[in-house]
């Protein structure tokens, strides 16, 4: 489990459940462990239930639930990825340019940052593909471009 997960109980001889989310680190950690399930009803933390420590009680239920991912929506990803960055294009604050990692199927986007950074968008050194690492031990392109999402 990893925080906000979500997990039903049904109480023995009962017909309703009970949901719990998982918290977040470091009690996260916790979420997977029996002793910490909130179906284990064993006092084992110092004379007490554990599961207090790594879920929360959110509410009561009939049914069934299931763990699902959450869906996203990623606005960049509208109409595709933005022009493929190119190291002889002049960039401004604000532009965005797409990159396509090698062996990958998606782009990853990236907006050119404001002035006084805007300046290096435009250079080799600071282009999101470079991998480099020329900028005091680290890749370079962090200072002058943010990551904003894939596409």
């Amino acid at each position: 489990y990893e925080a906000g997960d979500k997990m039903s109980v049904t109480p023995s001889g009962e017909d309703y459940g009970k949901i719990y989310e998982c918290k977040s680190w470091p009690h996260s950690g916790h979420c997977g462990k029996e002793a910490y399930s909130p179906a284990n009803t064993e006092k084992g933390c110092n004379g007490e239930v554990c599961w207090p420590d790594a879920w929360t009680y959110i509410g009561g239920c009939t049914g069934t639930i299931s763990p699902t991912a959450t869906p996203t929506f990623d606005s960049n990803n509208i109409g595709g990825c933005p022009e493929a960055y190119d190291d002889s294009a002049d960039y401004e604050a604000g532009d965005k340019v797409s990159i396509t990692p090698s062996g990958e199927d998606y782009g990853k986007i990236y907006e050119c940052k404001s002035w006084p950074h805007s300046g290096h968008c435009g250079k080799e050194a600071y282009s999101p593909a470079n991998t480099e690492k020329g900028c005091n031990g680290e890749v370079c392109w962090p200072d002058a471009w943010t990551y904003i999402g894939g596409c």
